[in-house]
């Protein structure tokens, strides 16, 4: 019978400021090869927060535009509230 048991690791001593912890799921576990496998799971970890800051300052807010139109917009819009209130009164 094959052995299909998966070797957990609970890694919570990182140098991130950003993780706490991580749970790191190995395909064969070797007790020679653990600090190759806490050094790729820590570079993992600074990989993916170095590509959350670089999105982050990639992604620009996109101004507002005023429509240059909005002031008569709310004329109409006061004309029709007007129209109505007097035909109703």
């Amino acid at each position: 019978m094959r052995n299909i048991t998966k070797r957990v690791v609970i890694l919570n001593n990182f140098s991130s400021p950003y993780v706490c912890e991580a749970i790191v799921i190995l395909k064969d576990y070797d007790p020679r090869f653990e600090s190759k496998a806490i050094r790729d799971a820590e570079r993992v970890v600074t990989e993916y927060i170095e590509k959350i800051n670089k999105n982050r300052e990639s992604v620009k807010p996109i101004p507002i535009r005023k429509s240059r139109y909005i002031k008569y917009i709310a004329a109409a819009i006061a004309l029709v509230a007007a129209a109505v209130y007097f035909i109703l009164k």
